[in-house]
């Protein structure tokens, strides 16, 4: 089971690390262990909106893509998300953002989630729910 383990985060990472959309953010997936996916991102000018602070948008995606690759570390399979919900807690301009998820749900080929963001003190900025797809669930 660990060598299956193995190669779902190995997978999971490469996917990652050669997606162009995670790239141009500037995204860091600083952990990814059967506990834990950590997804975290320094704020730059390119990611404010016209006050000055972290754009929605980033949260959203963040949020999105912290429960898909929580997921798809432990499915073992891609998922596309149906449905995405976001609630906006606290902006944030400077520093860098930090995602963790929950999942839930046994579905086979729907799953859900829960996807928080946090600035690197602690303090919650955003939080989400997702609904989820499993593409050829094993």
């Amino acid at each position: 089971m660990e060598a299956n383990s193995n190669t779902i985060y190995e997978s999971v990472r490469n996917d990652f690390e050669t997606s162009p959309f995670f790239n141009l953010l500037g995204f860091e997936l600083t952990s990814l262990t059967e506990d834990e996916v950590i997804l975290e991102l320094p704020i730059e000018t390119k990611l404010l909106n016209t006050h000055g602070s972290l754009h929605g948008g980033v949260y959203a995606t963040m949020i999105d893509n912290i429960i898909s690759l929580k997921m798809r570390s432990m499915i073992g399979s891609p998922v596309i998300t149906i449905n995405l919900t976001i609630n906006y807690v606290a902006p944030i301009s400077g520093g860098k953002i930090i995602a963790k998820a929950l999942i839930y749900g046994e579905g086979k080929r729907t799953k859900m989630g829960e996807g928080i963001v946090l600035d690197e003190n602690g303090k919650l900025l955003a939080k989400g729910s997702g609904t989820f797809k499993v593409i050829n669930p094993k």
